[in-house]
């Protein structure tokens, strides 16, 4: 059985006792104090994670309903250090494959000048990089994976969020003078009724 949206994000017509069961369940569950907007103390010394908790808060504060709570502050703080450490992974196969690229120029020179012996000491060391690579790949695409979960969790995705979103909030526009005047002669020749 799927999980429950909230009933901010519900388009459905329930009756008014089905809208007041959902919404004392929710009042149950929903904590008394709000996520905060600054990054907790527990994303101190990671500026990127921190970064990360700053945005979600403000596009959080954008939505008409209440997707998060104070009871997925952990859920929040493990996404946006999930965030840091791909960005330093990131880092990480960028250096190696710059060592990578190095590495292979060296090879390249010293098999041109027939140097055997550091032909053989380069190859190792340009296995060792190309592995460092594919370990350094195959660890951000597990961490990718579960940061999709994260992001599926959370509403971060379009499919997360299909046929969760709440139906945007028709503006009405003002009442013309001349329409408002019709409107009240037409109440009045009909004896106030409509």
């Amino acid at each position: 059985m799927p999980a429950r949206k909230p009933s901010s994000l519900i388009r459905r017509h329930d009756t008014a006792a089905e809208s007041a069961q959902r919404n004392a369940r929710e009042s149950a569950l929903r904590p008394d104090r709000a996520l905060p907007i600054s990054a907790p103390s527990r994303l101190d010394g990671h500026e990127q994670a921190a970064a990360s908790w700053r945005r979600l808060m403000r596009v959080y504060g954008e939505i008409e309903g209440e997707i998060v709570t104070r009871l997925d502050m952990d859920l929040l703080v493990d996404y946006c250090i999930l965030m840091e450490q791909i960005g330093e992974m990131d880092g990480m196969r960028c250096t190696a494959h710059k060592l990578y690229m190095a590495l292979q120029e060296m090879f390249e020179l010293a098999r041109d000048n027939g140097d055997s012996e550091r032909i053989e000491n380069l190859a190792t060391k340009i296995n060792y990089s190309f592995d460092a690579i594919v370990k350094l790949d195959a660890r951000a695409d597990r961490k990718r994976a579960l940061l999709l979960q994260h992001r599926q969790s959370l509403y971060l995705t379009p499919r997360a969020r299909a046929g969760a979103a709440p139906a945007k909030k028709e503006q009405e526009s003002p009442a013309d003078e001349f329409e408002q005047m019709l409107n009240e002669i037409s109440q009045g020749m009909n004896g106030g009724q409509t």
